[in-house]
């Protein structure tokens, strides 16, 4: 796989997270969505790559209430912090 080729692919998993923010915090789409991102990292970058582990780590830990709105909230920090970890993986390709 070359540069541009997973460059292309992180894209459109970037792509994927507008669509997640049009769903409720308890869809099936997102645990899918995140698979497919985790798969794609390992293949291009390895499992013990700072780069998958930048991924997996951005939102870091979440001490908070589980009311509705709070849990809507984290879901959309969620996306926000993997969507800035994914672009940074494109800014330094």
């Amino acid at each position: 796989m070359d540069k541009q080729e997973q460059t292309d692919l992180i894209k459109l998993s970037i792509d994927g997270i507008n669509f997640l923010r049009t769903l409720h915090y308890s869809n099936r789409e997102f645990p899918s969505w995140m698979n497919r991102v985790k798969q794609l990292l390992i293949k291009i970058y390895g499992e013990n790559s700072t780069e998958y582990k930048r991924f997996i780590n951005a939102p870091g830990k979440s001490f908070i209430v589980r009311t509705e709105t709070a849990m809507t909230e984290e879901y959309f920090h969620k996306l926000e912090c993997y969507e800035t970890a994914l672009k940074s993986l494109i800014d330094e390709g």
